[in-house]
């Protein structure tokens, strides 16, 4: 793990010093386990951004595809070189191999590469697993890495991946899933520690044997901890898994599959920072005039939608309380607890936030809530840097059992972020179901009052022509775009949206809702 002020300023956030002897990023890359049998099958989508965010005119796709025991199947390069909607299916890749199976474990490789600096070594890619009754959507998760500084500065610190649900009932099954690096892992281990939802925990080893250089495993967590069903009982927990995985970025990819609905919901482990205690691992508070983190949240709770927010047990040594706002649309505050929920990390605890509950015991009208700004108060000084929750958006009482698990981070009260002029954005659409994007404008600084202006563009597949929207936001205020009958004509398939703004504190997620119940979702990029 990079330490995070690291990070800042390898990525060239606004305000951070530009090092001298910083690496320009001249490859991009992620690797994705991806499945095709009887009930789905697997595609990333992406947007041309390259060409309007860093303003490269074009970039060079190596796209390979593995089979599960890591032997290439079909390497292929095509240029990007337009700003509209692509797709990697796998498919079409496996039609042009000629493979006709109907079961299919493997990988897709995205290698991007230019002569100017794209500053990210991991390109903003969405792995899709899909048919027409559900979809899940994770952001790219597993990189090889670039070269040997890249995996040292990478691997400064190791620790355990963590932050996401599992369950395990006679129709739910938890999973992890990985592609292995370059380098052959003799002896592939995984110990463990589960928490559930009454913060007990279960610890063990699972020994995977040789994986063999870019082999894709998939992993069946009640395969191999027989109690784990009896153990969960009925309800979700969380785990966290310190491995032996080298030569890659070990952002797995982690979630839960249903049986008697054929599905699966999946997101991204994220890093387990509960043994991370150094100078480098909090957030320094600089300026009173800002919460110490926040973060916004859409709120769907009518009818039988609900949003419930996770907290894992995986942050850095430290105390905190969480403050609950909530809006109406227009930006309006309809509640407020200050002191909602008190944290130590000591007692290591997975907590969650049931959002139709907590507006139902305040005598609160559902209807009315949009959205909620999740604050953290810390105490003393101890501002973990890295503060990461779940939002789970479901549907109840249909054929999916299983809600969206977005793993996202909350935003530190940073002062030099409010004299930076805009932000830009991205994010996909979809045209066959009930999608939903929210756009929030939602500020770490206390008694914000910045208004934004964003202008919206949507790009579709077949060609570089785009169609704009300009919408303003108040402070506090949340906008959802819904697709209309123009939006949908002009699209044809599946797209994308950018957003332009000029306030620097616009924050969003996409959704897409399906009769049967299934939710696909995550956050902007």
């Amino acid at each position: 793990m990079k330490s995070f002020s690291k990070h800042l300023s390898s990525r060239l956030e606004f305000g951070e010093k530009k090092e001298l002897t910083r690496k320009p990023i001249l490859r991009s890359s992620g690797i994705f386990p991806v499945v095709k049998n009887n009930n789905y099958s697997s595609r990333i989508i992406f947007l041309g951004y390259w060409l309007i965010k860093r303003n490269i005119p074009e970039v060079g796709l190596i796209i390979t595809l593995r089979d599960n025991n890591g032997k290439i199947l079909l390497r292929k390069i095509e240029n990007i070189n337009s700003v509209k909607a692509f797709s990697i299916d796998l498919d079409k890749l496996l039609n042009e191999i000629n493979n006709n199976s109907k079961d299919f474990l493997g990988s897709i490789e995205a290698e991007f590469n230019t002569t100017r600096d794209m500053v990210f070594p991991y390109p903003a890619l969405v792995l899709e697993y899909y048919n027409s009754e559900f979809s899940s959507c994770v952001h790219t998760i597993e990189r090889i890495y670039n070269d040997f500084e890249d995996l040292i500065e990478n691997e400064q610190t190791k620790v355990p991946e963590s932050g996401f649900d599992i369950h395990q009932t006679h129709d739910l099954e938890s999973f992890i899933s990985f592609v292995n690096g370059p380098i052959e892992n003799s002896d592939g281990v995984i110990e463990y520690i589960i928490t559930n939802s009454k913060s007990k925990k279960l610890s063990g080893t699972i020994n995977l044997g040789k994986i063999r250089p870019y082999e894709t495993k998939l992993i069946k967590f009640g395969d191999h901890i027989s109690e784990l069903s009896t153990f969960l009982e009925n309800n979700s927990g969380s785990i966290s898994i310190n491995h032996n995985f080298e030569g890659f970025y070990p952002r797995l990819l982690v979630g839960n599959i249903q049986k008697s609905f054929p599905s699966v919901s999946f997101t991204h482990s994220y890093y387990d920072c509960s043994s991370c205690s150094s100078k480098n691992d909090y957030w320094d508070r600089s300026d009173d005039s800002f919460y110490d983190s926040s973060v916004y949240v859409p709120i769907f709770v009518n009818d039988n939608y609900y949003t419930d927010l996770v907290i894992y047990p995986n942050f850095s040594p430290s105390d905190f309380t969480l403050q609950i706002d909530l809006f109406d649309k227009i930006g309006n505050r309809i509640h407020s607890d200050k002191n909602f929920l008190n944290i130590k990390s000591n007692e290591s605890k997975l907590s969650k936030i049931n959002f139709k509950k907590f507006i139902e015991e305040n005598n609160l009208t559902k209807k009315e809530i949009h959205s909620a700004h999740i604050i953290t108060k810390f105490k003393d000084q101890k501002i973990a840097s890295r503060i990461k929750f779940g939002l789970n958006v479901g549907i109840s009482g249909l054929k999916s059992n299983l809600p969206c698990n977005i793993c996202f981070n909350t935003k530190n009260g940073n002062p030099q972020i409010q004299t930076k002029p805009g932000s830009f954005h991205w994010s996909p659409i979809f045209i066959q179901q009930s999608c939903i994007v929210t756009i929030g404008n939602f500020s770490p600084k206390k008694n914000y009052e910045k208004n934004a202006n964003i202008e919206i563009n949507f790009y579709r597949k077949e060609d570089d022509t785009f169609i704009s929207k300009n919408i303003s936001l108040k402070p506090n205020e949340e906008y959802r775009l819904l697709l209309d009958e123009k939006l949908t004509k002009f699209l044809k398939c599946d797209g994308w949206i950018t957003l332009k703004s000029d306030n620097p504190n616009i924050q969003g997620f996409y959704f897409n809702f399906y009769p049967a119940g299934a939710v696909a979702g995550d956050h902007f990029f």
